[in-house]
């Protein structure tokens, strides 16, 4: 084998496990599951909630759940991450919508699959509001 052609196979070699990097990024990764018999109040009067008050304001819980204001004043709330690859979602009050930010699915209010490439809904939990407590369940 002369130098060129050492060149070229190396070259090829080098291209392929580049390839085979890309296409393996997107592979499916370990989504942590939703938390289960959830059971959370939260006092909207303690200033760690403070985004709470404002529409399009989100709190994300130590367990990880999203807590968001929709913009007509509901509250509504879903598991974090996205179950593409677990990346956490964002909520947009514009559109009531969640969008994880590394691939661009797109999940309704209630954690349902509007586009992919998520194939599962995010875990909806139950928000109840009684003056300044919000209760999370599910």
């Amino acid at each position: 084998m002369d130098r060129k052609e050492f060149l070229a196979q190396l070259g090829l070699g080098t291209a392929g496990l580049v390839l085979f990097g890309c296409l393996g990024g997107c592979e499916k990764n370990d989504v942590p599951t939703p938390p289960s018999n959830v059971n959370l109040s939260i006092d909207l009067t303690n200033n760690t909630y403070a985004n709470l008050l404002t529409p399009g304001g989100t709190y994300t819980t130590s367990n990880g759940i999203i807590i968001a204001q929709t913009k007509t004043g509901t509250y509504i709330a879903v598991s974090v991450n996205c179950t593409h690859q677990g990346v956490p979602v964002k909520y947009f009050v514009n559109t009531n919508k969640f969008i994880c930010p590394a691939h661009g699915s797109i999940f309704s209010a209630n954690g349902s699959v509007v586009s992919g490439p998520a194939g599962s809904p995010l875990k909806q939990y139950t928000v109840t509001q009684s003056g300044t407590v919000l209760t999370i369940t599910g």
